[in-house]
């Protein structure tokens, strides 16, 4: 359930000069021991200057620093933590990292120059990472911001990556307070070429080989948790905002338990963890050669079915998405791409092949849930559709490919 906004953003922003005008929810994840509830909130100040602030109410108030306001869910009297970008408590780097003047300062110091540097949000997880390119004369650098404890895991994974041909940008620098400057890699996203990719088999070959690689990276640790290891949390999430779902929900995360409880003693191996179109850079001339592969900070030791099923999942909301837009080329290019990908893991990997299904169906409901969320009529209207999507997607067997492009289970035009 939402904190109740309406009270607590106007009472966070009471001290800080603007009044609070109107808000819209526009994220919620797991954080900790709460959730973290996101907000695009629109104020003004004493001059009728306006802006569109993004803000945080963290319901696990240990995140609470000197950059967040503590207090009370009016609703249920518990405490609260209320923070703005970029004053991220958990990335003490961020807001070092927004503007230019402190950049360039930051940079000469790690010795690295760059002049009058523009600089653009390329992605943000409050909490967990976020990413600034920074275009200048000198050169075009990514800025990742992540917490400090990770600062040296990271490091040590580009290094261990890069050592095995895996095509990862170089750690030009790094910063114990959480601060990587990152090379920038050749290419595009591979997210931007998918009618090229979706018939072209020399994609899917350099995938296989990238996860071949992968698996003899030296990690040890765990790879990220996922949608499988956080299902409780997206099963309660959909049930909360679709009860009237709930019957079918239920189900479905039965299913997927019961199925998942054979997977013990499967071996397993180094993969990506979060992988998807847009973590993978393909050449434009090319686009079936992979030219970079990023964000590798979810890496680690984990089932193999993990990556397949990430990636089909992206394709099938990637092709909802584009279907919304009206593109039913691109839309049917994604289907087509992941049915791809899982007919050759289920070929490749046949004594595995069981494992994709409820991987996938659990990628596909967190999904669901992350659209349910933004309580809007089209986001309900999406998520029951990658439901739909999950359910043919465990309805497959060993022997018939999981076909997003099925036109009974794919989510239909928005």
């Amino acid at each position: 359930m939402w904190p109740d906004s309406a009270e607590i953003l106007p009472a966070a922003f009471a001290n800080s000069g603007v009044t609070v005008v109107s808000f819209r929810p526009h994220s919620v994840e797991p954080s900790g021991a709460g959730f973290l509830y996101g907000y695009e909130v629109d104020t003004v100040d004493a001059h009728g200057t306006t802006a569109t602030v993004l803000t945080f109410i963290d319901t696990d108030a240990r995140a609470v620093d000197g950059s967040s306001v503590l207090t009370t869910d009016p609703a249920t009297g518990r405490p609260l933590a209320v923070w703005a970008y970029p004053a991220d408590p958990l990335l003490p780097a961020l807001a070092g990292v927004t503007f230019p003047d402190r950049v360039v300062e930051s940079l000469a110091a790690l010795g690295i120059v760059v002049t009058s540097p523009t600089l653009t949000v390329a992605a943000y997880r409050p909490g967990k990472r976020a990413v600034i390119r920074l275009d200048s004369a000198e050169a075009t650098l990514f800025l990742k911001v992540i917490r400090p404890d990770r600062v040296a895991p990271i490091v040590e994974l580009h290094a261990a990556f890069r050592g095995r041909g895996v095509p990862v940008p170089a750690v030009l620098a790094s910063r114990a307070d959480g601060l990587l400057v990152l090379e920038r890699v050749a290419g595009e996203p591979a997210g931007r070429h998918v009618l090229a990719l979706a018939d072209d088999p020399r994609f899917i070959d350099q995938l296989v080989e990238i996860g071949r690689r992968t698996a003899t990276v030296p990690v040890v640790s765990q790879a990220q948790s996922d949608a499988l290891d956080h299902g409780d949390w997206h099963r309660a999430t959909l049930l909360g905002q679709l009860p009237s779902n709930a019957a079918e929900i239920d189900a479905l995360y039965a299913e997927i338990e019961r199925r998942r409880a054979s997977w013990v003693g499967d071996p397993l191996a180094v993969i990506h963890g979060d992988l998807h179109l847009e973590q993978l850079f393909v050449d434009p001339a090319e686009p079936w050669r992979v030219t970079g592969v990023l964000d590798i900070d979810t890496a680690g030791v984990g089932h193999p079915a993990r990556d397949a099923a990430a990636l089909i999942a992206h394709l099938v909301v990637t092709g909802q998405w584009h279907r919304g837009n009206g593109d039913e080329a691109q839309a049917r290019a994604c289907e087509r791409l992941a049915d791809e990908v899982t007919g050759v893991w289920t070929e490749r990997a046949p004594e595995w092949a069981e494992r994709l299904a409820p991987a996938v169906a659990s990628q596909l409901l967190a999904h669901a849930g992350g659209q349910a969320t933004l309580s809007t009529e089209t986001g309900r209207r999406k998520a029951v559709q990658l439901i739909g999507a999950a359910t043919g997607a465990l309805r497959s067997s060993a022997a018939d490919r999981v076909d997003p492009a099925d036109p009974v289970d794919r989510p239909e035009s928005v």
